[in-house]
């Protein structure tokens, strides 16, 4: 089966994450191109965006670097265009940045995530989904396929080994109105996933004041190997941006850690919602 094209923003999306690989490693252009068969100059045209890297030669490169756990595999599902990942019917709807997320979200083991404006993705209904992607502009009929995929991403939750997800969610969020019934609903599912021993949910009260996440929403990703560090994530309207840098990414599960404190327990906030509805 031929591979799929890659986009432009793809090829320069991966020769950047090449290139961050080859200088950790303490490798050479001189060293990849041995490793390839080719010319250095081909990989640096491969670490520009200039040319696509194969398959192949990005398994290689990636044994090169000694690559491993989440990082691999969201590098490779983007090289092969997601072909062997769930999420290929959805490449059309999934804009640069969040496709490397999904990779790494379906390798986590632990899923922190703090929104002020909305639910998480992870636990929202399909309707709730769809009035949301309504109202970013979408059509409805590309709105329902977002919210088909938010939905094809909630399955990690089914797994036997679930990964373990914590939530705080602003009090603003849950009392934002939406089509007759779908906030409704919305808060129900939100109170029956709350009841999962995998999940906890939390309300961030009005009455907590100025607090540390108020830059915007964010999730932090942890993973089962010890050797494969937390990343943390967020994203603008068109673009999502991955956070590696270990003193980046501390600052964020600090902040994370604050919010938990200043939120209700999560018995109180399931409460909470409960009155709401």
């Amino acid at each position: 089966m031929p591979t799929a094209r890659l986009s432009q923003d793809d090829r320069r999306r991966i020769g950047a994450e090449l290139r961050e690989l080859r200088d950790l490693a303490g490798r050479t252009l001189e060293d990849a191109a041995a490793r390839l068969g080719c010319s250095p100059a081909k990989v640096s045209r491969i670490e520009t965006g200039q040319v696509a890297v194969r398959p192949l030669d990005l398994r290689e490169l990636l044994d090169m670097y000694e690559v491993s756990g989440a990082r691999r595999t969201a590098l490779l599902s983007v090289g092969q265009h997601g072909r062997q990942r769930w999420w290929k019917e959805y490449a059309d709807l999934i804009y640069g940045g969040y496709d490397l997320y999904i990779g790494y979200e379906d390798e986590a083991t632990e899923i922190w995530e703090y929104q002020p404006q909305w639910i998480p993705g992870l636990l929202q209904t399909h309707a709730y989904a769809q009035a949301l992607g309504e109202a970013f502009g979408r059509p409805a009929e590309v709105a329902a396929r977002w919210a088909d995929l938010r939905q094809a991403r909630q399955a990690m939750l089914l797994r036997e080994n679930p990964p373990a997800v914590s939530v705080v969610v602003d009090d603003s969020a849950l009392l934002r109105a939406s089509a007759p019934g779908v906030m409704r609903d919305q808060l129900r599912q939100l109170v029956a996933a709350g009841g999962n021993p995998h999940v906890s949910v939390q309300v961030l009260p009005a009455s907590a004041g100025m607090h540390p996440g108020q830059a915007g929403g964010f999730i932090v990703l942890g993973f089962a190997d010890p050797n494969d560090p937390r990343v943390a994530y967020t994203n603008n309207l068109t673009e999502g941006h991955l956070i590696r840098e270990p003193e980046h990414v501390a600052e964020y599960v600090s902040v994370f850690g604050r919010l938990r404190e200043l939120a209700l327990t999560p018995a109180e906030s399931l409460d909470f919602i409960r009155r709401i509805v």
